[in-house]
């Protein structure tokens, strides 16, 4: 599960269900309760939004939708060996963040942990990675090696070169 906090006023619980729903595929059927897909809500008007972005997505699908729509209830975060899973089996990596946030709680919250988790997940797009790469506190031999493994592991991202400064 994760947790979003949003500022309805910058983005929409309405475009965080579109995020949502291209994602993941919806109509894969839930064998676990503790890997299924569900949407939370908190107020009436985000459960009847939800309820409804999921009957557009069988709609479209035309088939079963399996994703489970319910009330918001107690937050708890997983256990740490799922916590930045793509970025903890990296020891070139690792090794950097765990000088960064020597507290795992601190590394589990950094903001750049989660976006570089995400990446190595073949998520996002070449240009944003590109333009981020320097800011996450990386050396740049790490940003090289960031760089060319996920241009290497995703073909979304093939070609892409790190403009990291060569020492």
């Amino acid at each position: 599960m994760v947790l979003v906090e949003f500022d309805p006023q910058k983005v929409s619980y309405q475009q965080l269900l579109e995020i949502f729903w291209a994602s993941h595929n919806p109509t894969h059927e839930i064998f676990s309760r503790q890997y299924r897909n569900a949407v939370f809500y908190l107020s009436e008007e985000q459960r009847i939004q939800a309820k409804q972005s999921r009957a557009d997505i069988r709609k479209i699908k035309n088939r079963p939708v399996y994703t489970a729509i319910e009330k918001a209830g107690n937050f708890y975060s997983a256990e740490d060996y799922h916590q930045k899973y793509y970025l903890r089996r990296l020891d070139k990596l690792i090794g950097e963040f765990k000088q960064i946030y020597p507290d795992n709680n601190q590394f589990v919250a950094s903001t750049a942990a989660a976006k570089i988790n995400g990446y190595l997940g073949c998520n996002g797009n070449p240009e944003d990675l590109k333009k981020e790469v320097a800011f996450f506190g990386l050396s740049p031999a790490a940003q090289t090696y960031l760089v060319s493994y996920v241009a290497t592991a995703c073909s979304r991202f093939k070609g892409l070169s790190c403009p990291a400064p060569k020492k």
